[in-house]
């Protein structure tokens, strides 16, 4: 009886870890090679998982680096990113119907709008003024020379592993930020799917061809999903359904 529980023990954690694979295609040429945008399908080899569309946009950290920018009424994330000079942009983080930012929001030093406490907002996307960008937990952070800073949330994947308690029940499209041990590296921009299911999709280990991911934050989702990419002739726009409040973008190294 005791190897019996024990083997029970060991298939029912197997089902649980269901594996995902990426099928990528590359998009349309981006403006500039320390950019790199592909159109992704996540499937999964459980016969419930629903492939899962998505896109990844990854850059040089080295020749890039991310900014947080406040969008005026009626400007749109792509009119955002463009006047910014970016290579790409993705809707930032949460706000109020008045549009204002839900939590902290820094722009080239300035706070736009202060530290907040909120269930929601579990981490912070952190630019120093040198070095990488980098996502971390909330209690991690500190002000002290900052350039860029936008608190979201919650949490994906930490460490490698999917954050445990997410919501299971109600999906949406979603927008995260990707980091591996040296510091943030890629946008994601991803179809309908749960907080809990999307967690465990990035926590598979080897998901994304070189990107380890170590950490994951959610950003603002659903109707505020939104992705911009700089493209050679023209640029790729996946516009958001509701004017948002800021924007996360991947703009060149002065």
């Amino acid at each position: 009886m005791r190897w019996f529980f024990i083997l029970f023990l060991c298939c029912g954690l197997r089902a649980a870890e269901a594996a995902w694979q990426a099928e990528s295609t590359p998009a349309q040429a981006t403006a500039a090679p320390t950019v790199s945008h592909l159109t992704l399908t996540l499937r999964g080899d459980a016969p419930e998982d629903a492939p899962l569309q998505a896109h990844l946009v990854k850059f040089d950290r080295a020749r890039c680096r991310l900014e947080v920018i406040d969008l005026a009424p009626g400007q749109s994330v792509a009119d955002g990113a463009a006047a910014a000079h970016a290579l790409a942009g993705v809707n930032g983080g949460y706000f109020l119907a008045d549009r204002t930012p839900l939590g902290l929001m820094i722009h080239r030093g300035v706070t736009i709008h202060p530290w907040e406490t909120s269930k929601i907002l579990t981490g912070v996307l952190a630019v120093p003024q040198r070095g990488a960008a980098r996502v971390l937990r909330s209690a991690e952070f500190r002000p002290a020379g900052v350039r860029e800073a936008l608190q979201s949330g919650p949490f994906l994947v930490d460490h490698g592993k999917a954050v445990a308690g997410l919501n299971a029940a109600k999906a949406a499209e979603r927008t995260v930020l990707l980091a591996d041990r040296k510091g943030v590296a890629a946008l994601l921009t991803t179809g309908p799917v749960t907080l809990d299911g999307l967690a465990h999709i990035l926590a598979t280990p080897g998901l994304l061809p070189g990107l380890e991911i170590d950490r994951a934050l959610n950003l603002d989702g659903g109707s505020s999903t939104a992705l911009w990419v700089a493209g050679k002739e023209a640029p790729f726009s996946r516009p958001e359904w509701k004017q948002v409040r800021n924007a996360v973008v991947v703009v060149p190294q002065p």
